[in-house]
């Protein structure tokens, strides 16, 4: 629904005209007709929206008007009370998921599209900083900050043993960020120090919203394919008013700040090479990393009897499940199919007869108990009569490219509504929205998530830190649609999927 069209819906079950509300939101009377007519842009002034979700929800008195507000909400008639139908209400009014949404699409449409950069000293190669002869240099401010961490960067490279860099920073990125040309340099120099065989451990900041987080990921994800990078996170809540920076090559040298408030712009920085400071540094490091807990497992097709070993381990666990591929799940992919398919992928290095066994138990224990739900994207039947559609998971599962036939996608979309028909659990719901078909995202409420970038190179992340989890829950039901997952209709959409296969038989 558009902003006006939620603002007519309010107003038409709290019977509220033009003059009521504008006298309650100080909004002229016939800017809130063109509001609602959708002549006008939607209110963006939160204090305003706030405003109008007080007034509406002080006005659902009746319980006919509050059952309305639940089902156009997509909550429960009984968790309605006066505080959270303001919340609520307040929420759709800006849609803030919506905009949560976006943000997490925009981070797997961004990975889908980073391509490999080997690690070569050729490929990396950039001028570096000459060394200073100083043992301990002061810098100041953004620009201060970027000298000192070229600074650090090429002492490292200067080094021929490596070693381990133990980097952790809560301040603001804008150093980094803020400056592409240096975000390029930096990015070279992170490069060459991981061809150099240098191993990084890194501290990433939760706290930070969602989008920063994201981002922060995205930025990273070309280097996490090296797989020699260790993630971590601490799992508390931090007050944030102080802010601290630690880059550090223990047998070299320490980049290191402290910033309160927006003090980032005349922030002092220590570089320092000083042995005894250096090894006091890295101590602190090592005292904080104790208490934190890692962030995330990287896997690359190299690790696959690892991955497989992940994968059996979160799918034991049980919980409320959303997946989708970039086609259709193997979890649902019959035996008539799968018999076809193993010999076109087959890697020694797994037994993927047992592992679909394992994995199959698993998924019956998960239906037993708890919802299930697969997002299939709508494929049109040229593209899957000309091979055009891969099997979800090759890459990290096999290592040889493999595609459907038409027959196989056939039987493996009727053998999804047989699971439709037999678990009462198990819910489908079709899309046709333009979305990317290069990723794979599969979560379990409160649990974790497993987040697969299917494009070359391809490099899964698996995590249960609890904001991303929830982050990546909520975009996978605002593709469902908030109704749609709390009272599915299944006779509506295996009627859709029945229509489907219907559709993809006359190309036969």
């Amino acid at each position: 629904m558009q902003f006006y069209e939620k603002l007519d819906f309010l107003m038409n079950i709290t019977n509220t005209t033009n003059s009521a509300l504008s006298l309650y939101i100080n909004l002229d009377s016939s800017h809130i007709s063109r509001l609602r007519r959708g002549k006008r842009n939607a209110v963006k002034d939160e204090n305003s929206l706030r405003l109008m979700a007080e007034f509406f929800t002080r006005r659902c008195s009746y319980d006919y008007q509050r059952k309305a507000l639940a089902d156009i909400l997509g909550v429960e008639f009984h968790s309605l009370d006066a505080t959270n139908s303001s919340k609520a209400v307040l929420s759709w009014l800006m849609d803030v998921k919506k905009e949560e949404a976006k943000k997490v699409e925009n981070f797997l449409n961004q990975i889908s599209n980073i391509s490999a950069r080997h690690l070569t000293s050729e490929s990396a190669n950039v001028l570096t900083a000459e060394a200073s002869a100083a043992n301990t240099e002061i810098y100041f401010g953004l620009a201060g900050k970027r000298l000192a961490v070229e600074s650090f960067l090429s002492e490292v490279l200067a080094r021929k043993q490596s070693q381990t860099l133990l980097l952790y920073s809560d301040e603001p990125m804008d150093w980094l960020t803020a400056d592409r040309k240096f975000m390029e340099k930096w990015a070279a120099l992170m490069l060459q120090v991981l061809s150099k065989g240098n191993r990084i451990k890194i501290i990433h900041t939760v706290s930070r919203d969602l989008d920063e987080m994201l981002h922060a990921i995205s930025q990273w994800m070309p280097l996490y394919l090296s797989c020699l990078i260790e993630p971590y996170y601490y799992p508390k809540k931090r007050d944030g008013i102080f802010k601290r920076t630690l880059f550090i090559a223990s047998d070299t040298a320490a980049v290191t700040s402290s910033t309160t408030g927006d003090m980032i712009n005349k922030a002092v920085i220590f570089y320092t090479k000083n042995k005894e400071a250096v090894w006091a540094l890295t101590e602190e490091f090592n005292q904080y990393i104790s208490l934190c807990s890692p962030l995330m497992k990287i896997f690359t097709p190299h690790e696959k009897t690892s991955y497989a070993d992940t994968l059996l381990e979160f799918e034991k666990e049980r919980g409320n499940c959303i997946i989708i591929t970039e086609s259709l799940s193997l979890l649902t992919m019959p035996e008539k199919v799968s018999s076809r398919v193993i010999p076109r992928i087959m890697d020694t290095s797994l037994n993927y007869i047992e592992l679909a066994k394992n994995r199959m138990l698993n998924f019956q224990q998960q239906l037993k108990d708890n919802s299930f739900f697969e997002i299939i994207r709508i494929v049109d039947g040229e593209s899957i009569k000309k091979g055009e559609v891969k099997i979800a998971s090759y890459d990290m599962l096999g290592g040889k490219e493999a595609n459907y036939t038409l027959e196989e996608y056939i039987l493996h979309l009727e053998n999804i509504q047989q699971l439709m028909n037999t678990y009462p659990n198990f819910n489908v719901c079709l899309t046709k929205k333009p979305l990317e078909s290069r990723y794979m995202v599969y979560v379990k409420e409160n649990l974790g998530a497993i987040i697969a970038k299917t494009s070359a190179p391809s490099v899964v992340l698996a995590f249960n830190e609890s904001n991303l989890t929830a982050g990546f829950w909520d975009y996978l039901r605002y593709l469902i649609g908030e109704k749609a997952y709390r009272s599915p209709d299944k006779k509506e959409s295996s009627g859709k999927l029945r229509e489907y296969i219907s559709t993809l038989k006359q190309y036969k």
